[in-house]
């Protein structure tokens, strides 16, 4: 009797032993994906039926939100199958296999679903469905992978970071203008997973409670963006950071653009742009800094002819120079406006037609440029190897350095270029909680985010087309750009077309730039051709140029008019203005 009674508690005792984290978390994982996948196959049955625009809308909605619940699993642990899953509803062109891939999932069939069921396209509607199930078969593999705490916690946290930057902007959702429910959907679901991991504390159910409970009273055409991210997604980025600490899980070792420490956007050292360096012995230090700023506003780089990389981009014009297009070495017009230079070290590609990928083949590029700089790094190098200020300066940027090449020049160039990112706008201090904003300057943020649609391509808290939390995807638009505005003919420059004219999705393609500082840097778009800001927000209230009637298959901005007051183009522009870096 005692051995039955011994082997009985024993029994008791591994039933309440405390599941495995990782066997929890696939648990858990299984039933949302299998809740999913029954969603999407209700809204293929809907669309199979024909049912009422209702019904199928519904479902679509419905399947969404079953997704937007695993969202924070699948972009961190599945990239590339969620770009078929729920990706933006573009061509992937991926050059160097000369590859063009078609897109599927989400995005693509809200299109066919939104405003109005496309009745003239009801059997693609099916494909579409019929791919995205297809796809959905691929989540398949997460069961097999091995799962770190430090990696659950960090997908949860990003997943804060996207709801700020693309969920609340509708960057996804832009046609059925879901993200209200979504951005709730994603956040109500995340407690699930992080009891996983631990009992989730007062002060973090908290948080959450507080964040889907603002949700849950707001209106998608009055959305309060600026209250909902400062007031209730900031804080609850926080709690989880502090919540992970206490559990103590330590967080990511990893090197990436945004600290993988970073509990908001707006901590100190929450960016780094020596991510897109791949090379720590390129990364930036202030001696560097310092060497490159002396070359940068050194003629020598112009083998002494007289111009300098602060000829074109001055400091008190947040490194631009005012024109509609740049001088070069002749005093001749380049092909382009001047783009600032400020934040450009945060994002993965450079010049309007993303032709590099970092600022040390930008520098150069520019130097080299004949009808640029005209210069020579060689013999640039040559000349400053002589000159003792530059010698201290060398030293003290590269004191294992035993013999100085072009490379390090570039390199310093770069890192002074990396360090103009200030993050000290009236926007970022307010966002720190250390300063004010008018209620028009709020209002301008919320349009921003809503109805104006420049947080879709322009994306918070960068404002440039860096698309977070992982920032690893720098985008570029097809707009439809004039020559002049409303002149209705297409600036001819081809962007990204020029150096790949067989590609048609990238003629007319620029990047999408930082926005902070553009008080300061008029004239704008990549040809200069507008001179204020009234003119650039006249070009997107149109709709570019299909939204003025100018055939352009590949736009990629959507020609919907925006129909913005002039009360709304003046708060827009109040809040562009409290980006400008004191």
């Amino acid at each position: 009797m005692k051995k039955y009674t011994l082997l009985f508690f024993i029994s008791l005792l591994w039933s309440c032993k405390p599941e495995d984290p990782t066997i929890a978390f696939k648990k858990q994982m299984a039933v949302d994906l299998g809740i999913l996948n029954e969603k999407v196959s209700k809204l293929q049955q809907t669309v199979v039926t024909k049912q009422p625009q209702d019904s199928i809308q519904n479902a679509f909605l419905q399947a969404r939100i079953a997704y937007k619940k695993i969202e924070f699993i699948t972009e961190y642990f599945m990239p590339s199958a969620t770009r078929l899953v729920n990706g933006a509803p573009l061509n992937e062109i991926e050059i160097e296999e000369n590859m063009i891939n078609e897109p599927g999932g989400f995005q693509v069939i809200e299109e066919y679903v939104f405003p109005k069921i496309d009745t003239a396209n009801h059997q693609e509607l099916i494909h579409q469905i019929n791919k995205l199930q297809t796809e959905l078969k691929r989540y398949q593999t997460l069961q097999d992978l091995e799962y770190l705490p430090s990696q659950c916690l960090d997908a949860a946290r990003l997943e804060l970071f996207r709801i700020s930057s693309l969920g609340l902007s509708g960057f996804d959702t832009p046609l059925s203008q879901n993200k209200i429910a979504e951005s709730k959907a994603a956040l109500a679901h995340l407690p699930k997973y992080l009891d996983i991991f631990g009992e989730v504390d007062k002060d973090l159910a908290q948080t959450f409670s507080e964040s889907i409970q603002f949700l849950e009273t707001q209106k998608s055409e009055s959305f309060d963006a600026m209250t909902c991210i400062k007031q209730y997604i900031q804080p609850l980025t926080k709690s989880l950071v502090n919540w992970q600490k206490l559990q103590e899980i330590a967080p990511m070792k990893d090197t990436r653009i945004l600290s993988v420490e970073a509990s908001s956007y707006f901590d100190t050292n929450a960016f780094s742009g020596d991510f897109y360096t791949h090379n720590a012995e390129s990364y930036s230090n202030p001696a560097k800094s310092e060497l490159g700023q002396m070359l940068f506003f050194d003629p020598v780089l112009s083998n002494g002819n007289g111009i300098s990389c602060g000829t074109c981009h001055q400091p008190d014009k947040a490194f631009t120079d005012g024109l509609k297009k740049a001088k070069g070495i002749s005093g001749k017009q380049v092909q382009r406006n001047t783009p600032t230079l400020m934040y450009a070290g945060l994002q993965s590609k450079q010049f309007y037609d993303l032709s590099v990928s970092s600022l040390e083949e930008q520098a150069e590029k520019v130097v080299h440029n004949p009808l640029e700089m005209k210069g020579n790094l060689e013999k640039a190098l040559s000349l400053i190897e002589k000159d003792e200020k530059y010698k201290q300066a060398i030293q003290k940027a590269f004191p294992k350095v035993s013999k100085l090449e072009t490379r390090h020049l570039r390199n310093a160039i770069a890192s002074y270029v990396r360090s103009l990112s200030p993050f000290n706008s009236r926007f970022d201090q307010y966002m720190k909680g250390k300063g004010i904003l008018d209620e028009t300057e709020k209002v301008g943020f919320n349009l921003f985010m809503g109805k104006a649609k420049c947080g879709t391509c322009h994306f918070f808290p960068l404002f440039n087309g860096t698309v977070p939390p992982d920032f690893q995807k720098t985008e570029s638009e097809v707009l439809g750009v004039f020559d002049q505005p409303r002149s209705k003919t297409i600036d001819k420059d081809l962007g990204r077309g020029t150096y790949n004219p067989q590609i048609a999705d990238w003629h007319f393609a620029f990047k999408t730039p930082t926005i902070r500082n553009i008080e300061k840097t008029a004239p704008y778009m990549h040809n200069g051709a507008y001179q204020d800001l009234n003119s650039v927000i006249d070009f997107y209230d149109h709709g570019g140029a299909l939204g003025l009637g100018i055939k352009l298959e590949n736009q990629t901005l959507s020609d919907e008019q925006l129909k913005l007051s002039k009360a709304e183009k003046t708060a827009l522009i109040a809040f562009l203005k409290t980006l400008t870096d004191r």
